[in-house]
């Protein structure tokens, strides 16, 4: 049986002997791209020629590149790496500020101090579940990030040759108590919120009256509904054009960014009750020109989500609603929709959500969601009848 080859990168026995000039020292050496070349260094001495060789093998062996990654590499050395591939999917508008941020965040909390000094090498099944064990006992859901980090350092690995497979793919699953079923408003409810805010000088000041009736004509999130600029509103067809949301990037700052898949003109076109309709035009004359953003800051720039949520806070603890935020307005009208037995096709395009299959996905080309939701949330601050 033929003699295996040297692996790629790595050297064979080394011989030495001297001659008139000094000593010599040499050894094969099976470069990366597979061919097997004699390496000889000189000393003055035979230690002094082996160690030159070494040093030269060691020097050969070195990444040609900072961002080769190999078995040997820190754990710590590959996440940089793969943080910084995730960023730059953030400067090209495929990932969202918010994502680097949390991976960031939860890499240099949890992830590092269990495994960063780790070589990739070393990182196997059994220690990345007992490293994520100790992760869930604070944080069920910074152990599920966790996962989510490690699992993508790896898989870069991978995709370096480093290792043959992510053993992050056979750790256990983790497990919580079930959530608490998202909440909904009832009427009741809704009307106390929105006397709560009107009544509310710090509320009318942040505009959280106008905002909530337009996330309830809308369903959108607070972020894509404090990036809706007076060009994406059609006030003669009764229709929002939700393309941005409102991110706050850390060392960046507040950013708009397409909220939907290709940010194109048109994606996700809302129709909108009447009510918000009247609402918009109020607020059109009172703003004047020369301002694009329809809930503007004080200097008629876009308003920080994280500010308006800090102000909503405030004032739902002091209204005594407990558990009210900005996203309940959302399952409100999803709720709502549902209840008035609008279909869930039409609901998840109301919400902007997935879609439902591939084949409605790529070729049915939603635009314009069915008038059927605008007319039904034509009731929604209606009183229920008294009996």
């Amino acid at each position: 049986m033929a003699r295996p080859p040297l692996p790629l990168g790595s050297y064979g026995k080394i011989t030495a002997w001297q001659d008139d000039t000094g000593w010599i020292a040499r050894t094969k050496y099976r470069d990366f791209d597979g061919v097997v070349r004699f390496v000889k260094r000189r000393g003055s001495t035979k230690a002094g020629a082996i160690r030159s060789l070494r040093e030269a093998l060691a020097e050969r062996q070195a990444p040609v590149k900072d961002t080769e990654v190999t078995p040997q590499s820190r754990f710590s050395a590959v996440a940089a790496l793969w943080l910084a591939e995730v960023e730059q999917a953030v400067d090209a508008g495929r990932r969202s500020p918010g994502t680097l941020d949390s991976y960031a965040s939860i890499y240099r909390r949890h992830v590092a101090p269990a495994v960063g000094e780790l070589r990739i090498r070393e990182i196997t099944t059994p220690i990345v579940d007992r490293a994520l064990g100790t992760v869930k006992q604070r944080s069920v859901a910074g152990a599920r990030t966790a996962k989510i980090v490690i699992s993508g350092v790896m898989r870069f690995a991978a995709r370096h040759g480093a290792i043959t497979h992510n053993p992050v793919r056979e750790v256990a699953r983790i497990d919580s108590e079930p959530a608490s079923p998202p909440r909904s408003l009832t009427a009741e409810e809704r009307q106390l919120w929105l006397d709560a805010i009107e009544s509310s000088q710090k509320a009318r000041d942040w505009d959280l009256p106008d905002l909530t009736r337009m996330m309830l004509a809308t369903g959108c999130r607070i972020g894509e509904c404090l990036a809706i600029g007076w060009s994406e509103v059609d006030l003669d067809t009764a229709v929002v054009d939700v393309r941005w949301r409102l991110i706050r990037r850390i060392g960046v700052g507040l950013l708009r960014l397409p909220s939907t898949k290709s940010g194109r003109k048109g994606e996700r076109a809302v129709p909108l009750p009447s009510w918000a309709i009247t609402m918009l035009k109020r607020r059109r004359l009172a703003i004047g020109p020369g301002v694009e953003a329809v809930f503007p800051d004080s200097l008629g720039g876009w308003r920080d989500p994280s500010n308006v949520r800090r102000i909503w806070r405030q004032v739902r603890d002091g209204a005594e609603l407990d558990g009210l935020v900005s996203h309940t307005l959302r399952k409100t009208v999803a709720s709502y929709l549902d209840d008035s037995n609008v279909t869930a096709r039409k609901i998840s395009d109301q919400l902007g959500h997935a879609k439902i299959s591939m084949t409605q996905d790529r070729y049915l080309g939603r635009r314009l969601t069915d008038r059927q939701t605008a007319e039904v949330l034509e009731g929604l601050f209606d009183q229920p009848d008294e009996k």
